[in-house]
């Protein structure tokens, strides 16, 4: 009777306990419910600005090549202000100078030519009904330039502006925008307009692209409240919706994302409601459990708390174990390898290991493999650990220390437990492994995205006699290049019909890594494995390590032909990303080596004939360095003459004004002909 009082007042216990619990439960879940409410209200609110912020950003972009190209061709311009008839030359110039200008235009004072009457307006442009520039003298009284409010504000203005949009009866006919700078002769008085025109199209492609949701919608309009892109101001929207402005600096333009409020939080409506119905649902399945497992509860109990004792335990081993495992902060400080390790007991605490840091500019790493499995092989494989750390902290010979290891471990070995181990130190100035190989698994060699196994003669394992020797071998890697080190509990990992993954399989694995970084050659390679285990028990540890040898370049290679360009941009701007640059730089660096890149495509291979420019940027304290190379006809663009605007067009030689800009935007600019290559180094102060 006793016995069964204890019972019922167990019982007793654990059902207040449940109730408790549920209580708190529920508790918590109303306010989890509030919190991720709000945070996600905050979230919606945050993607949409974020949207808007990229699509100003865009836009900008777009426009600051139109800016930076003026800018840079006004000089130009003032020098050659005696010579009326070369204005053509220079507005064709700029109006070929991208894609996205749909004509430019350079206009003087009344009477500033007197020998060209009392207008003098150069324009070059597309023509309605035309597909390609045409040139002409675009003033006379029927265009009447000079009372017109952008060539009045041009003159008065100290720098550029943009213009409204208006519609071109005399060009192109079609709506534009125009950006204007002023010209100003040798007394500083300003003469003249240049006037460069893009089409509203060139923004709305941009601007239209912004859907937050199905019924959201963005526009464009002036700050006067005049609407340039998007839907006409009278489309309705049923019920409230938020409303996001962003004044784009400088422009004369205003950003507004609208977005109904059914659309903005409807995934968080129902997230809300599935929220609730789980938590309810998750209560009653408490409750319904607690009651079906009460009559077990005090048997399991007893045993619980033995295994959890034991339990805790071994996650303290484990704990212990996975801490001496190094971090990718150990190497952070080196721009020139890409490490990646993982271990994966096969049971609590396994006896593969892996370690690497680097001293003198060398790293120094090794992967092992204990024989046995649990604790008695963890024990080793510290112990291993911390001999490695010492004796490779005083030594610069792989097979000296390998000896040193084998000693060690040899000598107080009563078991005869051994271990296959493969270490190597690599020079990260060349990419020079030194290495020995200890009885363990090939390592696979990744270059040029062929992958083979490192064929090296293997030494004996560690632990098995005293004295032993060891031979170290080299292998050098080029950039781009990874050493894939793994224990056999990759290539011996078990599926349910006892089948191994193989040397094969993971040989044809890593041939598809391709340009995949060292963290993702472990992660595809660790799936590979999963999905061919197919929730098979592991039987044994598994323990990867890639260490991927790069030089920190960017590098885009180019084929000779103009629709290549279109590949520039978008390498930058992600080069600028990459490095936290500041993207109000990419318009002047883009065109510098826009014109670069043009010249190769243009005249360095024959014509009919198919070649390649590789164009390779990194940043060097404070200076965007940027490398040029082909193998075309050998050409030293900085010999040409720089492009005389006193000449006419027909006269000048192939590349002035290209290498004029160059020269004006880069800080400075070399030219060599080294391996059957031109190679043109140009360097940006950022």
């Amino acid at each position: 009777m006793k016995a069964q009082i204890s019972k019922q007042d167990f019982a007793r216990k654990e059902l207040i306990k449940i109730f408790i619990a549920i209580f708190v439960l529920l508790v918590c879940s109303v306010i989890y419910y509030f919190y991720i409410r709000k945070d996600a209200l905050h979230s919606a609110e945050k993607r949409a600005e974020l949207t808007l912020k990229n699509t100003e950003r865009m836009i900008l972009i777009r426009m600051g090549k139109i800016e930076t190209t003026v800018n840079a061709t006004r000089p130009m311009v003032e020098y050659a202000l005696d010579d009326p008839d070369a204005m053509f030359d220079i507005t064709r110039h700029i109006a070929e100078s991208s894609s996205r200008i749909m004509g430019a235009g350079i206009a003087f004072k009344a009477d500033y030519y007197p020998e060209k009457g009392h207008w003098y307006e150069t324009y070059v442009g597309y023509h309605y009904g035309c597909d390609t520039f045409v040139s002409k003298q675009l003033g006379s009284a029927k265009h009447d330039y000079l009372q017109m409010d952008w060539f009045k504000k041009g003159l008065m203005s100290p720098s550029g502006f943009w213009s409204d949009p208006y519609f071109d009866n005399a060009g192109g006919k079609t709506f534009l925008v125009s950006y204007c700078l002023p010209i100003h002769d040798s007394t500083n008085e300003a003469v003249g307009v240049i006037c460069t025109d893009i089409t509203l199209d060139t923004l709305a492609s941009i601007v239209k692209s912004v859907k937050l949701s199905p019924r959201s919608f963005c526009t464009l309009t002036s700050c006067e409240g005049k609407l340039l892109v998007g839907p006409p101001t009278t489309q309705k929207i049923r019920g409230k919706c938020h409303v996001f402005s962003e004044k784009i600096e400088g422009k004369n333009l205003i950003l507004t994302l609208t977005v109904p409020d059914a659309e903005m939080y409807k995934r968080l409506r129902k997230s809300s409601l599935f929220f609730l119905l789980m938590a309810l649902s998750g209560i009653f399945a408490v409750l319904f459990i607690s009651f079906q497992s009460m009559q077990n509860l005090w048997k399991l109990n007893e045993v619980r708390l033995k295994e959890q004792h034991i339990e805790d335990e071994l996650a303290i081993a484990r704990n212990i174990q996975q801490s001496l495992l190094p971090s990718e902060q150990t190497v952070k400080s080196s721009k020139t390898i890409n490490i990646k390790g993982l271990q994966i007991p096969a049971k609590y605490v396994g006896g593969d290991l892996f370690d690497y840091y680097v001293r003198d500019n060398k790293l120094l790493f090794c992967i092992g493999d204990v024989s046995g499995k649990g604790v008695p092989a963890a024990l080793l494989m510290a112990i291993s650990h911390s001999l490695f750390r010492t004796i490779s902290s005083h030594n610069e010979r792989p097979e000296i220390m390998m000896e040193a290891l084998n000693n060690a471990i040899s000598e107080n070995n009563p078991d005869i437990m051994f271990i296959t181990m493969f270490l190597g130190i690599m020079d990260l100035t060349t990419g020079t492994i030194s290495y020995c190989n200890a009885g363990h698994n090939p390592p696979i060699v990744i270059k040029d995205g062929h992958a083979e196994y490192l064929d090296s003669e293997p030494s004996l394992l560690l632990g098995v006699e005293l004295s032993a020797k060891y031979t170290a071998h080299e292998l050098t890697l080029a950039h781009g290049d990874t050493l894939f080190l793994y224990t056999d509990g990759l290539t011996e990992a078990e599926n349910a019909e006892h089948e191994t993954f193989g040397e094969k399989r993971a040989l044809e694995t890593a041939a598809h890594f391709g340009t995949l970084t060292a963290e993702q050659q472990i992660e595809q390679m660790h799936q590979a494995v999963d999905q061919f285990v197919n929730n098979a028990e592991q039987s044994d540890d598994l323990t990867m390590l890639a260490i991927q040898y790069v030089h920190g370049e960017n590098r885009l290679v180019i084929e000779n032909r103009i629709q290549e360009l279109d590949k520039l941009e978008p390498f930058l701007s992600h080069f600028f990303e990459q490095k936290s640059i500041d993207m109000s730089l990419l318009p002047q660096l883009d065109l510098a080596l826009e014109e670069a890149v043009t010249n190769v495509i243009m005249y360095a291979y024959p014509e009919g004939e198919t070649g390649t420019a590789e164009l390779t940027v990194n940043v060097n304290n404070k200076q965007i360095c940027s490398t040029l190379t082909d193998s075309g006809t050998p050409f030293n663009p900085l010999e040409q003459q720089e492009d005389n605007l006193d000449v006419s067009l027909e006269e000048r030689k192939i590349g002035g004004l290209g290498i004029h800009l160059i020269k004006e935007i880069m800080s400075k600019v070399e030219y060599e002909y080294a391996n059957g290559r031109n190679v043109l180094r140009m360097t940006y102060d950022v």
